[in-house]
């Protein structure tokens, strides 16, 4: 697989870098460079210039520097908020000892640091080290709390969002990523994550944030709120009907008449639902191609019906050379690219977050998920899909362990 670095400064993340909406991407060249969401003003905040956006891919079987590029990303932008900014967090997987090094610094320069996780992460010495500089009362301007079997679901807070009031020269940053702060998503697991500087996009996430760390369960907190050519959700999504599944409607409104590419990559893919909406849209003449880590057999037998799509496991394994280890490589990504008809226009849409495509994600679990509406990040979205295609596809080897990145 082709190695390219891709990261994003947080100056870069302010920069006036020209929109790539009309750029040609040339064949094999992943989009590095800040990607800008240019649009009609957002519904819920003020007309203003265009949020500057990014869309940042680690790639394991690369450098130190591409397999933390997303980690970094996320360290630099921390790094850079200002005395009195604000940082919250709310992530799965938590046991980086540089991020937690970065937030403890971050605390120790006067930045309000605040953390939600879930429990699972409570054992680890990042949390540890975390919560001893941090505390844990929300009654102070840092802290950091744990989530039991859910914050507003009941299962997992499987969250991956990084907020940043300030950061450099930059305001209301919003990361939404799929990669946990952990060895195993920089080094063994392909992710992706998209930032974007946006006050409306930045408040909504807040108000979720908070609901969150105020740790109370409930059925549903489904949320959608639209900033420009940007949409985000919130999890979990109460019901049990095809209306109530976001995804399946999501692609419900492809058209498949000019060929419209649908490329889907996946850690884990259960829902009998979506498999069935992929089938039929292959079915149709849709270009639809699945990268997955974990298939459920039902919605394997759907997707393996005459006329469904192509299919390619990105899990495998292989004895290190050196060592004689075992080494697993899969993907972690969760994003659907679609380039042709949508709503009977032509468009170039992804949709990425946090969540898997199961039912647990849907109904139980606290995600986050945003559809974004830009011809240059659906570009280099569909670059990187292609590089995983091949990855999986001749079982690429991976780089190596490398330390955390700082």
């Amino acid at each position: 697989m082709r190695r390219v670095a891709v990261t994003v400064s947080a100056v870069a993340i302010a920069s006036t870098a020209p929109a790539l909406a009309d750029a040609r991407v040339e064949p094999g060249a992943m989009a590095a460079q800040v990607v800008r969401a240019a649009g009609t003003p957002p519904r819920t905040a003020p007309a203003r210039r265009a949020a500057p956006s990014s869309a940042v891919f680690n790639i394991p079987s690369g450098s130190p520097e591409e397999q933390n590029a997303i980690g970094h990303h996320v360290n630099e932008l921390a790094a850079g908020a200002p005395r009195g900014a604000l940082i919250r967090i709310a992530v799965y997987q938590f046991t980086s000892s540089a991020f937690a090094q970065t937030l403890t610094d971050a605390r120790r320069r006067g930045v309000r640091v605040q953390l939600v996780i879930d429990g699972s992460s409570r054992s680890s010495a990042a949390y540890r080290r975390v919560a001893k500089a941090l505390g844990t009362s929300r009654k102070r301007s840092s802290w950091v709390v744990a989530c039991v079997k859910g914050c507003i679901g009941d299962t997992i807070m499987h969250n991956k969002f990084f907020l940043y009031s300030r950061s450099g020269s930059a305001a209301d940053v919003v990361v939404q990523a799929s990669a946990n702060l952990t060895t195993t998503n920089r080094v063994n697991a392909w992710n992706n994550a998209f930032t974007i500087s946006d006050p409306a996009l930045y408040r909504a996430y807040g108000r979720y944030f908070s609901a969150l760390a105020a740790r109370r369960h409930h059925a549903g907190y489904y949320r959608v709120v639209r900033s420009g050519r940007v949409t985000a959700y919130t999890f979990p999504r109460a019901g049990s009907t095809t209306g109530s599944d976001t995804l399946y409607g999501l692609l419900g409104h492809v058209g498949c008449a000019r060929g419209t590419a649908v490329h889907v990559t996946t850690f884990s893919l259960t829902r009998t639902r979506v498999a069935r909406r992929l089938w039929s849209l292959a079915h149709q003449g849709c270009d639809v191609r699945v990268i997955y880590t974990n298939l459920g057999a039902r919605a394997r037998k759907l997707l393996e019906r005459p006329g469904g799509p192509p299919l390619v496991s990105s899990h495998y394994s292989y004895l290190d050379p050196e060592t004689g280890e075992p080494v697993q490589a899969y993907v972690h990504s969760k994003y659907v690219t679609i380039d042709g008809t949508y709503s009977g226009r032509r468009r170039q849409l992804v949709i990425t977050g946090s969540p898997n495509y199961t039912v647990p994600a849907l109904r139980h679990n606290d995600e986050t998920m945003l559809v974004i509406r830009d011809a240059g990040v659906c570009a280099a979205y569909r670059q990187n899909f292609a590089d995983l295609w091949t990855a999986a596809d001749s079982h690429v080897r991976l780089g190596g362990r490398v330390p955390d990145p700082r």
